[in-house]
């Protein structure tokens, strides 16, 4: 009887946690646009002049396109996401890489997953202060 209201609690519990809500303001809301297909932390951002190489990357770009535009990284830097550890979990987010330009910003990359890795542009993030290296 013990372990049945033990099993019951628990369950109550993880009901509750999966229906819990993000309370965003409608402000809030419309800040970030949501994009077919793509995480609410996938983005373009920082204040970039126009004519900047920086404006012409786009989200979903591959890593090659992006080298033609910005040329090679000063640094880069690779790890997992949590999705790595998920079981079963067979999408393309279970890696990322940072590319560090300095003076420009950083780009992170995704898209390694179980048919190798094909890296697709994530977020970048236009910083002219940029130094160009991970702060680990």
């Amino acid at each position: 009887m013990k372990h049945t209201k033990t099993l019951a609690v628990f369950a109550a519990l993880m009901l509750g946690a999966g229906c819990a809500s993000t309370n965003k303001t409608p402000a809030q809301a419309e800040a970030q646009p949501a994009q077919a297909g793509k995480p609410a932390d996938s983005r373009i951002d920082g204040n970039f002049p126009a004519d900047s190489p920086f404006a012409k990357i786009k989200l979903g770009m591959a890593q090659g396109q992006v080298h033609e535009i910005l040329g090679q990284p000063t640094d880069t830097k690779s790890y997992q996401t949590g999705k790595a550890w998920i079981p079963f979990y067979f999408g393309p987010d279970v890696m990322r890489t940072d590319e560090f330009y300095k003076g420009v910003g950083i780009i992170t990359y995704t898209g390694a997953g179980i048919g190798g890795v094909h890296w697709t542009v994530f977020r970048a993030v236009y910083n002219a202060a940029e130094d160009g290296y991970p702060d680990n």
